[in-house]
């Protein structure tokens, strides 16, 4: 039973690492959305607008069906070394209705991110183990979000929505004898029992649109996902039939992994049209300093009663120390053409995003740094020359370059087993997509 024991607890203090956000956070929603460098709180109008704003929604025109590709390839070092970060690659798309209600605008969607690789992963490492903990599992999701909008005055739109993820426990039961010196004699029945639950976080938003300009704002809720590991192992352990050494043996074992937390977030943006023109601009506040620790938590209890024996705890997880951060984001649009047969749309933008992680010269080792990146983007409406489509079908392909500035991190302890190390990399996106208006 000890020996059991012992290795359920390495297994799981050994399971491969943690991340935080949402793919959505990280690479953007929607290849209009990419091109821009994902300044649009005040202009999408798409299913992309269930994560920008929801109030777009209701300004929409027409229904609209979206279907659409992402691929992100990060390449990120640590002194020079490939950590071997995986792609986010999926499928994104939904449907946007609008309409209208008691002679006022109304708007309804669907939107979904599914990884055609994992559906979800949980990995949790040691603190001392360097990791991109805001880069690692972020891909691996599947996100599905829902929203409504209604204009409540004229020009004037709100919205809300819901986006919902799995979050997992389980409970593992061991229970049987054991013997001793005799393997004949053991005999261990189990159970297993994992629920996988919905977490769901509210986005709310609000959107203004005036002669040739508009102003939005968006809130996303904070969320985390956790998995919740319960192993409970009883029963005896015996010497010979019917004499036993440890009558009623115990051991408990508790496992709570913070598997993905996203921040809570603020969006200010703003649009004004300049002829065939547009430009726009966001900032957002992410919340960074709630980011609870991305170790794994245990808890344990033995009882072998009549023998003295304990277990020593781990250490508690050291609080990361991360900070809030400003995110500001600028995008330009230009109509290149335009006329019956369609249009032709020409998008630029990019971001800058501080790092909220500390500088890590003691025990942890939680690597991030600042990101700036650029995109560049086209949009192409095709009218349907057959008449039987009663709007152009719609080809939009964004692509964006993201780089992590190199970042020195120094330890205090000169014999820290990891040392001193440099962090830096790249990260490659293209995000294709297909909308048809009805």
């Amino acid at each position: 039973m000890t020996r059991a024991a012992s290795a359920l607890v390495a297994g799981l203090l050994m399971v491969p690492s943690m991340a935080s956000a949402n793919p959505l956070d990280a690479f953007g929603y929607g290849a209009r959305a990419v091109g821009l460098g994902g300044a649009v709180t005040a202009t999408s109008t798409d299913v992309a607008a269930n994560y920008y704003n929801p109030a777009g929604l209701a300004a929409a025109e027409h229904l609209r069906l979206d279907l659409g590709y992402a691929f992100v390839r990060p390449k990120l070092t640590m002194s020079g070394g490939d950590q071997n970060v995986d792609d986010s690659r999926g499928f994104q798309g939904g449907v946007a209705l609008p309409g209208a209600l008691f002679g006022r605008r109304v708007g309804f969607s669907l939107g979904l991110h599914l990884p055609d690789e994992r559906v979800s992963r949980i990995r949790a490492l040691p603190e001392r183990q360097p990791r991109w903990v805001l880069w690692d599992n972020r891909p691996q999701r599947v996100v599905i979000s829902s929203s409504i909008a209604v204009e409540t005055l004229d020009d004037l739109f709100i919205g809300a929505g819901l986006t919902y993820l799995a979050n997992t426990g389980g409970t593992l039961d061991i229970q049987g004898e054991v013997g001793l010196f005799d393997s004949e004699l053991t005999r261990l029945d189990s159970a297993v029992d994992v629920d996988l639950a919905s977490v769901r976080y509210l986005t709310a938003g609000a959107l203004y649109v005036g002669d040739g300009w508009r102003v939005g704002a968006c809130y996303r809720q904070d969320f985390s996902l956790k998995l919740d590991l319960h192993v409970r192992v009883t029963g005896s352990i015996d010497t010979q039939p019917g004499v036993s050494l440890i009558p009623e043996g115990l051991f408990l074992l508790r496992s709570l992994n913070q598997t993905l937390y996203s921040p809570q977030q603020v969006f200010l943006g703003g649009a004004v049209d300049l002829g065939d023109w547009r430009l726009s601009a966001d900032i957002g506040w992410l919340d960074w300093s709630r980011f609870p620790t991305p170790t794994a938590r245990i808890e344990l209890e033995l009882d072998l009663k009549p023998l003295s024996f304990e277990l020593p705890l781990p250490a508690e997880p050291i609080d990361p120390g991360f900070h809030d951060i400003f995110v500001p984001r600028v995008g330009l649009e230009w109509r290149a053409a335009g006329g019956e047969w369609g249009r032709l749309d020409l998008r630029a933008g990019g971001f800058y995003e501080p790092s909220p992680a500390p500088d890590q010269p003691g025990l942890t080792n939680y690597v991030d740094g600042d990101k700036v990146a650029g995109a560049l983007g086209v949009g192409l409406a095709v009218a349907d020359p057959s008449g039987v489509l009663p709007h152009p079908v719609s080809l939009d392909v964004g692509a964006q370059v993201i780089r992590m500035l190199p970042r020195r991190y120094l330890k205090d302890d000169p014999a820290d087993p990891i040392g001193d190390f440099t962090a830096e990399g790249w990260a490659f996106g293209v995000t294709a997509g297909l909308g048809l208006d009805f």
